[in-house]
């Protein structure tokens, strides 16, 4: 197959799904099975930072997909109200998806690490005020803030294996 100069290659949509569906189930666990038991929080938020690397890779549609998918799974697992998380993985997808980067390894990583810090937070916020729960600044948010920026500059710089891996 050729392409013109200039232009992408298509995604492999079925290798696309099942990268983004193995990488997301593997982030979960280790965000609520592994970091819980080797001491640390489940406030890193290593789901949301994979959404966000999906998202830069595959764009605002399909990051708002995933994210809503992921935040759907968070849901499902958590004592928090469903369809927040949700809503916030869809919101927080569409907007990794529209962050410019270049070619540069750390290109966009103050943006993502901000949309990510917004995302776990405004989610744990949420469900408070949605259970009647006075939200507080606590511990929870250190792990949010150092995790986040942690998780996202582990992962930015496996962009460029995902686009080769996805094309």
């Amino acid at each position: 197959m050729t392409t013109l100069a200039g232009t992408t290659r298509p995604v492999h949509m079925p290798r696309a799904v099942l990268v983004a569906s193995v990488s997301l189930l593997l982030a979960f666990l280790v965000q609520t099975a592994v970091l819980p038991a080797i001491g640390l929080s489940a406030a890193v938020p290593v789901v949301w930072c994979m959404v966000c690397l999906f998202s830069l890779v595959l764009g605002s549609r399909v990051g708002a997909v995933l994210g809503f998918l992921a935040g759907l799974l968070l849901d499902l697992t958590s004592s928090g109200v469903l369809g927040v998380g949700a809503l916030t993985g869809c919101l927080l997808g569409s907007a990794a998806g529209a962050v410019r980067t270049d070619r540069w390894i750390w290109s966009g990583a103050g943006w993502i690490w901000l949309l990510v810090c917004l995302a776990a937070g405004g989610m744990q916020v949420a469900n408070d005020l949605a259970l009647g729960i006075t939200p507080v600044l606590g511990v929870a948010a250190f792990w949010v803030v150092g995790g986040a920026l942690v998780c996202t500059l582990a992962l930015l710089p496996a962009r460029a294996w995902l686009q080769a891996v996805l094309r």
